[in-house]
């Protein structure tokens, strides 16, 4: 592992210390676990969910179940494999200003950027 799930100072989930990773649901297989069938169906729920295409920039989303924003990126990003979402957060819980390692993907307040992955969005349906 790498991490103990936060990564830049961004809680994802816990763990224990070096025991953390982020995979591509396409990168993780199941075969020969006690409960692989479960698994399976876990895996395609999420493939099916975790799709960064559902999202598009001006859309309001919650963020870990807590934080509302704004999505103003949704693509690649150098720093990781797979595609990206960033949002800048209502509140000053961010890290950043929409430039990370030197590359600028989007513009927001300084502490309100963050780069997420689909699957830790919610979209907000406004009435």
């Amino acid at each position: 592992g790498m991490h103990d799930g936060n990564v830049m100072g961004v809680p994802y989930f816990k763990c224990m210390a070096r025991k953390g990773i982020f995979a591509q649901p396409g990168q993780l297989q199941t075969t020969g676990t006690r409960d692989s069938a479960a698994l399976e169906q876990t895996l395609r729920q999420v493939e099916a969910s975790a799709t960064a295409g559902a999202l598009r920039v001006g859309q309001r989303v919650l963020w870990n179940n807590i934080h509302t924003g704004t999505v103003r990126y949704v693509g690649p990003v150098k720093f990781a494999t797979g595609e990206f979402v960033g949002v800048e957060l209502d509140d000053s819980v961010g890290r950043h200003d929409g430039t990370f390692m030197g590359e600028s993907y989007f513009e927001c307040m300084p502490g309100k950027g963050i780069f997420s992955q689909a699957s830790m969005l919610s979209i907000l349906v406004q009435a």
